[in-house]
């Protein structure tokens, strides 16, 4: 009955479209739909149900009219106490993604799920942030944005309840790439320390050299959507890399030794240039993990309750406990759509 009600509707629509069409649009008959063809409306998505967070949806920073926004996750117990707080970074190639985690039943919603369980049962906040994509907004914008997120969240940290001192980002693929960035670039001052006390990068591209040449070999001179035309001074500029320095904050890296299209060279190359400038850093392989540590051809071990382990030990270590503060005043809220 459903089925031929739906090709009811979609055939009066079809024959209003066409009456009204002009003459020469209109062809001598009528196509009728086959009910095959008639696709079911997907289901917007919605949150994963695994997140335990008291979540708040806060505008950052106003781009035109367009409000940037991040979503807060808190623990449900009030607390006078600030809490340490990790910033989260969606990936998505700079063109793609938000910063819903969704009810996607993949290796890494289940990790940002667990990180995230674990991190609001010590006490600490959970952030996840929206930034503008390209191609309508290439590079640096979507750096500039979780920077000024980053720096809302600091900026604003006795009225959100949260410890300006105690900041950690992480990311996954650009998110990796973006966190690293932040890390090593947002300072206190011109040659104070990094803002950022951690990262946890998630096989996020580390050097442009190497996208660069593929991105010439396909296409030429053609604008790459997110960087315009690459020329080797831009790639040196638009690399983890190239920003490396001796005070960087400490790093986890985690890198699926199967991953095409963000090479495990990649994060290994991050590590030597950290460890090359003293700083500290711990890397992952996750063997037979693809990118965004999908199987390939087996089971990825070490597998994502023990990764999401080692991400929490690792932030918890560097971040530490809290300190005495006043209540925080109630935050800027908008709702949800």
């Amino acid at each position: 009955m459903l089925k031929r009600l739906a090709l009811f509707i979609a055939s009066s629509v079809l024959g209003v479209a066409l009456a009204s069409a002009p003459a020469w649009a209109a062809g001598p008959t009528a196509i009728a739909l086959h009910p095959a063809h008639l696709l079911p409306i997907p289901k917007p998505p919605t949150w994963n149900k695994g997140l335990i967070g008291v979540r708040e949806r806060l505008v950052y920073e106003m781009a035109g009219r367009q409000p940037l926004t991040l979503f807060l996750f808190h623990p449900a117990k009030p607390s006078i106490l600030p809490r340490p707080v990790v910033v989260y970074i969606h990936g998505g190639a700079l063109r793609f993604g938000s910063a819903m985690i969704t009810n996607a039943n993949t290796p890494h919603n289940r990790l940002l799920v667990a990180v995230e369980r674990k991190l609001i049962e010590q006490g600490y906040d959970f952030v996840s942030v929206n930034y503008q994509l390209a191609p309508l907004h290439p590079w640096p914008i979507p750096l500039d944005d979780v920077k000024h997120a980053v720096m809302y969240l600091l900026v604003n940290a006795r009225m959100l309840g949260i410890n300006p001192d105690r900041l950690a980002v992480m990311g996954d693929s650009a998110g990796g790439e973006l966190s690293s960035f932040v890390g090593l670039t947002l300072k206190e001052g011109p040659h104070g320390a990094p803002v950022v006390k951690a990262v946890v990068d998630l096989f996020g591209p580390t050097d442009r050299k190497t996208f660069a040449i593929q991105w010439r070999k396909r296409h030429g001179l053609k604008p790459n959507p997110v960087y315009g035309v690459y020329t080797w001074k831009r790639v040196k500029r638009e690399s983890v890399v190239t920003y490396v320095h001796p005070k960087a904050p400490p790093f986890l890296i985690i890198q699926g030794t199967r991953d095409h299209i963000v090479p495990p060279q990649q994060s290994h190359l991050l590590k030597v240039k950290l460890k090359e400038a003293g700083d500290p850093v711990k890397e992952i392989l996750v063997h037979h993990a693809g990118h965004e540590l999908v199987p390939v051809g087996g089971h990825i071990h070490p597998g994502i309750p023990y990764l999401a382990e080692q991400i929490d030990r690792f932030l918890i270590s560097h971040l530490g406990g809290t300190q005495p503060l006043s209540v925080p005043a109630k935050p800027l809220m908008i709702p949800e759509p």
